[in-house]
């Protein structure tokens, strides 16, 4: 089996499988939700060429397990899962890289100024690192679809995407969400309190 690229018309180009007929509703599938995983992904990284791979990747994982799925009926939900599980790995696992290039054309003419890491203020640092800690301690106290569906809030998503893909009701989505930044402020508050005065 070979499965080729995502065009720009979202179009999978040379899918090829056993039979002709498992083929074409495999090809009717992709053509009908290419266009919208796109536009997911694209939403998730911004980033259409990274978006278009993701996407590319997810469907050739899903057509390689064609005979285990049914893909027109069950695969979109399984495209948008995968799509946002490859997003998050890949923009967690991602370090962006800054090119001292830009910095040479300032408003002022005169160039930016780089922040030196190393001079900021022993106190701020530690306060920075003490917050960062809190909040992950925060979010490992949250029941694992609280947690879930505030990190795909962060992530931009609407109420309505967390509810498919937690597969729940949409206003369950909401309700997740606003308990868990409910918990988290009262779990933050004693830090945040020390931090402000």
């Amino acid at each position: 089996m070979r499965a080729g690229r995502v065009s720009r018309a979202g179009a999978v180009e040379g899918v090829f499988l056993g039979e002709h007929g498992h083929r074409d509703e495999l090809d009717a599938w992709v053509l009908a939700t290419a266009p919208r995983a796109v536009a997911y992904a694209a939403s998730l990284l911004r980033d259409r060429s990274q978006a278009e791979d993701v996407v590319q990747d997810c469907y050739c994982r899903l057509i390689q397990k064609a005979d285990v799925y049914d893909l027109p009926r069950d695969g979109v939900k399984l495209l948008f899962k995968a799509i946002t599980n490859a997003c998050i790995n890949l923009t967690s696992r991602a370090h962006p890289v800054l090119s001292l290039d830009r910095f040479r054309d300032s408003p002022n003419g005169r160039g930016w100024e780089v922040a030196d890491r190393h001079t900021e203020e022993p106190g701020q640092a530690l306060s920075d690192r003490e917050l960062q800690q809190a909040i992950a301690e925060g979010l490992a106290l949250l029941p694992v679809t609280h947690r879930a569906a505030l990190e795909l809030k962060s992530l931009g998503h609407s109420q309505q995407e967390i509810a498919e893909l937690l597969n729940i009701t949409p206003n369950h989505a909401g309700v997740l969400v606003h308990r868990a930044r409910k918990a988290m402020a009262v779990y933050l508050a004693p830090f945040i309190g020390e931090a402000a005065s």
